[in-house]
C-alpha cells in the first residue's frame, strides 16, 4: 500500500511539475513560441516497466490539478478527484495518472497571458490560435520526457473526450485503452452556434481591446457574459427546474437562476484569461475527425486499443447520438468498443457529477484489460 497521505476521501499530491523546451513549440497552423514551458501534474507511482500510466485530459476552463490536494487546508481537491485516487475508478494503488494542462491554458502552460521575452508584455493577441492536435502533441512530448513508451488509457470529458479520441486517431500505437465521456468528433452545430456567440460578446467589449487587455484593471463583462452563457450548455433543464425553477431571490424580483449566473460569470472571469477562453473554445469547434480524417472509420483504422464512450441522456452538447457514430466507427474497424448512455438529469456536467455512476464501467474497462493481458 502507498505511503501518501490521505485526507478524508482525498491524499495529499505532488506540486506542478514543468517541461521547458527551449527550442519552444511548434503550432499547427505555423506559428511558434520560443522559449515555451508545458505544465503537468502526476499521481501515484510509475511501476518499474512503466506499463500502468493513465493520460487525463482535461476539459475548457480546468488544470492539471486532476486530484488531490497540495496542502491539508485546501479547500477543495482536484477537479476529478471522485475518479483519480486510492481505491476509485482510476486506482493510484495500480495505475499512475498524468495531466498535462492544456496549450493556450492559463493555468501553467506558456499561455497568451504569458510574457514574451522579446517584448517584455504578455503575448495577447499575438498568441498563436491553437488547435486539439497542438494540445495532444504538447502530452505526447510530456508522456516522452517520462519514458513511457505506451499509455494504459487516455481518458477526458468534454472538450477532454475530443482529445481522447484524436489520440487514438494520431498516436494509435501508443494507446491500450480509451475512454471518452460527454464528448464526440466534433460539436454540433447548436454548441458551435453558442460557443460563437459567446466569443462574439468578448470581442465586443470595449475593455477586451482586441485580446491586449493586460494593462487595464477593468474587468471583462464580456468574458463575464460568455461564462453565463456557456454555463447554460452544460445544465440541463431537468437541473434547471431543480436547483432554481422560477423562484425569487430572498423575496426580490430577481430570479435565483440570475443571481447563480452571475455568480458564476464573475468568479470565472476572476480566476481565468479572456483570451485562453477565445481560443480554447475556438480549437473545440475547430476540430472535426470526420473533415480531418475524410470519414471516422479512416480515422480511426490503425487503432487497435479497447474503447468506452459514455453519453448522458440529458446533455444536449454532446448528444447521445454523436457518441453512438464514434462508437459505430470503432466497432466497424474492429475495435473492442463498448458504449453506454447514462440516465442522469445532470447533463453535460454529468462526467463532474456522476461519479457513482461512471465508476463500474471504467472499473469493467479495466477488469477487461487485466483479463487480456492474462491470456
Amino acid at each position: 500500500m502507498s505511503a501518501t497521505t490521505r485526507i478524508g476521501s482525498s491524499f495529499l499530491c505532488r506540486p506542478p511539475q514543468y517541461l521547458q523546451l527551449p527550442e519552444g513549440f511548434g503550432f499547427e497552423h505555423g506559428q511558434a513560441i520560443r522559449p515555451f514551458t508545458i505544465c503537468y501534474e502526476t499521481f501515484g507511482e510509475l511501476n518499474a516497466d512503466r506499463s500502468n500510466a493513465i493520460l487525463v485530459c482535461h476539459a475548457l476552463s480546468a488544470s492539471a490539478h486532476a486530484a488531490g490536494k497540495y496542502t491539508p487546508e485546501d479547500e477543495k481537491p482536484g477537479w476529478w478527484d471522485g475518479m483519480i485516487g486510492y481505491g476509485k475508478a482510476f486506482d493510484l494503488e495500480r495505475h499512475f495518472v498524468i495531466c498535462v494542462n492544456l496549450v493556450g491554458s492559463c493555468w501553467g502552460t506558456t499561455a497568451p497571458a504569458s510574457v514574451n521575452p522579446d517584448t517584455g508584455k504578455p503575448y495577447g493577441s499575438q498568441y498563436p490560435w491553437v488547435t486539439i492536435t497542438d494540445m495532444v502533441r504538447a502530452q505526447r512530448l510530456v508522456i516522452e520526457h517520462l519514458g513511457i513508451p505506451r499509455l494504459r488509457c487516455v481518458t477526458g470529458g468534454s472538450l477532454g473526450a475530443m482529445q481522447v479520441l484524436m489520440w487514438a486517431a494520431l498516436f494509435p500505437d501508443s494507446v491500450e485503452s480509451i475512454i471518452a465521456m460527454a464528448g464526440a468528433a466534433a460539436v454540433p452545430v447548436e454548441g458551435v452556434a453558442w460557443h460563437i456567440i459567446g466569443r462574439k460578446i468578448i470581442e465586443s467589449d470595449f475593455h477586451f481591446r482586441g485580446g491586449d487587455y493586460y494593462e487595464s484593471s477593468e474587468p471583462l463583462r464580456g468574458l463575464q457574459v460568455a461564462r453565463m452563457v456557456g454555463h447554460m450548455t452544460y445544465l440541463s433543464q431537468e437541473a434547471l427546474e431543480r436547483k432554481f425553477g422560477r423562484r425569487r431571490r430572498h423575496g426580490s424580483s430577481q430570479f435565483e437562476i440570475d443571481s447563480y449566473l452571475e455568480y458564476q460569470g464573475t468568479k470565472f472571469s476572476r480566476a481565468y484569461d479572456a483570451n485562453s477562453y477565445v481560443r480554447i473554445q475556438a480549437a473545440m469547434d475547430e476540430m472535426d475527425i470526420e473533415e480531418i480524417y475524410g470519414t471516422l472509420e479512416k480515422a480511426f483504422a490503425s487503432y487497435r486499443g479497447k474503447a468506452l464512450l459514455i453519453s448522458f441522456d440529458s446533455d444536449w452538447l454532446f448528444p447521445p447520438a454523436e457518441v453512438e457514430k464514434v462508437d459505430a466507427a470503432l466497432r466497424a474497424t474492429g475495435v473492442d468498443s463498448t458504449y453506454m448512455e447514462i440516465v442522469t438529469g445532470n447533463g453535460h456536467d454529468a462526467f463532474l457529477i456522476d461519479f457513482h455512476l461512471i465508476t463500474p464501467p471504467v472499473k469493467a474497462l479495466f477488469a477487461r484489460l487485466e483479463a487480456s493481458r492474462g491470456r
